[in-house]
């Protein structure tokens, strides 16, 4: 706390701004988005390996804030006094750190995948930007963003080496599709019961029902498309490519929001919305979105 207290006490509002967009970094929206222009318009393989490493991570560390219930620094200690801009997505508990776990199963992934030098310095810098971010604007603690770091860290180097060097046949596909569903089910329902005995408020098991939901459809949306479906990347032009990016990432947004939007008005706030949403989403993005694309914007090949 002693850190965070000096952190505040150099604060400026420029350093406010500029860490602010730091953290973007480590925000959900930024790491879909860059997921989709990866799956959708680069390399499917690539995509499914950082979505991989995202929801593992994502999976350990939101059980971890639900098992330890930390609170945030400015409820522990009144002295300290976060950034009003990151408010908004400081929600829930604050031991891991979210945001450091996203950065970490991004830019992590893309450390391990790229062989250009300066990449790789590039992704190796982002992270602990995105962790001193987190501190700078007080909203976590140092403890929140290594534990996060080190766990994150962990997961995903162990799934990219598992990667690098297991062949996946169809048996192989069978069993890691169990082990995801499972992984999310477990997650879900321990998180269920502590929200209905009224153990933890809805806003801290929010996270935990958002990722088992999008832990479902990934799984399933991954088995489908790589055993049958196995869309092209390739367009004619890049023109092709913006148009099929704009219509998979626009649908994905309204799905996202109007979901929610339906059922808040209908049914309140419920933890089946967010498990629900988020699976919808990752259906659309990993079987619906592919089956559009080799229909209609995979480069046909040639009949010479």
């Amino acid at each position: 706390m002693d850190f965070l207290r000096f952190l505040e006490s150099i604060r400026t509002p420029l350093g406010e701004k500029i860490f602010y967009v730091i953290t973007y970094g480590g925000e959900e929206i930024t790491l879909l988005g860059l997921i989709c222009v990866l799956y959708w318009c680069i390399d499917r393989k690539l995509g499914y390996r950082m979505t991989y490493a995202y929801l593992s991570s994502a999976l350990a560390i939101n059980t971890l804030k639900l098992i330890c219930r930390v609170p945030r620094p400015w409820v522990r200690d009144t002295q300290i006094h976060p950034v009003k801009l990151a408010m908004p997505s400081a929600d829930g508990y604050s031991f891991p750190s979210g945001h450091t776990q996203n950065a970490t199963a991004l830019f992590g992934t893309l450390f391990h995948i790229t062989r250009k030098r300066a990449l790789k310095i590039l992704f190796a810098l982002i992270i602990p930007a995105v962790m001193f971010s987190r501190l700078y604007l007080c909203v976590h603690t140092p403890t929140d963003v290594l534990v996060s770091f080190c766990v994150s860290l962990c997961i995903i180097t162990g799934l990219n080496l598992i990667a690098d060097k297991v062949e996946l046949t169809k048996g192989r596909k069978i069993f890691i599709l169990c082990i995801l569903l499972l992984l999310a089910l477990a997650t879900l329902i321990y998180t269920y019961v502590l929200y209905s005995s009224g153990t933890i408020e809805y806003i801290d098991a929010s996270a935990s029902f958002k990722g088992c939901g999008a832990g479902f459809g990934f799984a399933i949306g991954w088995y489908i498309e790589s055993t049958y479906i196995q869309f092209e990347t390739k367009c004619k032009n890049i023109g092709m490519q913006i148009l099929k990016l704009a219509i998979g990432a626009g649908v994905a947004l309204l799905l996202k929001s109007g979901i929610k939007h339906v059922a808040a008005s209908l049914f309140g706030q419920h933890f089946l919305t967010d498990v629900i949403r988020y699976f919808v989403v990752m259906i659309w993005a990993f079987i619906i979105m592919p089956l559009i694309i080799k229909k209609f914007f995979q480069e046909k090949p040639s009949m010479a």
